[in-house]
């Protein structure tokens, strides 16, 4: 499947494939920029992402959202930088969550991740979080419907650092975290929104919308 257009929304990395109109278009990255302003609103999304998460899931399903599926994968630890490559969650079936789960996993694969894990596994020296970056590809599904991922995905890295006597033992592994889940747009909810959702928009009250054609 090629894509139509791409745009940064906060930290969210957008995809919105071929089939998806003007109107519905500026809809979904409307809604996804109000979310994602919702939430920093009320919390750091640095310090409080489990705080943020939740308030930018709720406003989405608040205006025009509905989750369908969940997203289910076990924290992974990395000990090399070539296993990022190969990263696998599963989201339980339903009308295109499958297709979104690849799309998301091919923009993984292109921004070749391994290559920034590089420098921690041989340099890094102390306990931090390495990265946090969310993936929502957006699509039609086989009855015409907008359906859409959040795909959550979080990088943290340890070092653990022992003293002998005439060597110093370094160990550094990473911890991938993934959540998320398949959201099916109702343009009928939204639209009790859509004036409200422009004007905060227009007035900079939301994260501005990156859009480039991918």
């Amino acid at each position: 499947m090629s894509a139509g257009s791409g745009a940064i929304v906060g930290t969210s990395l957008v995809s919105l494939y071929e089939g998806i109109g003007p109107q519905d278009r500026e809809d979904i990255l409307g809604s996804l920029a109000h979310a994602d302003g919702f939430a920093s609103r009320h919390y750091d999304q640095q310090q409080e992402y489990s705080n943020w998460i939740f308030r930018y899931q709720t406003r989405l399903q608040q205006r025009g959202w509905r989750f369908v599926n969940a997203i289910r994968h076990t924290p992974q630890v990395i000990f090399h930088p070539p296993e990022l490559d190969s990263i696998s969650y599963h989201v339980i079936d339903s009308a295109g969550s499958r297709a979104l789960a690849e799309l998301a996993q091919a923009a993984w694969s292109a921004l070749r991740i391994n290559r920034y894990a590089q420098t921690f596994f041989m340099t890094g020296n102390r306990n931090q979080e390495l990265g946090r970056l969310q993936m929502i590809p957006c699509m039609l599904d086989a009855s015409g419907e907008i359906t859409l991922l959040v795909c959550c995905i979080r990088l943290t890295g340890t070092v653990d650092t022992r003293d002998f006597d005439f060597w110093t033992e370094t160990r550094r592994e990473m911890l991938l975290r993934i959540t998320g889940g398949v959201y099916r747009f109702d343009p009928r909810v939204f639209a009790g929104y859509r004036d409200e959702i422009r004007r905060l928009l227009a007035g900079g009250a939301d994260r501005a919308i990156r859009q480039f054609p991918i």
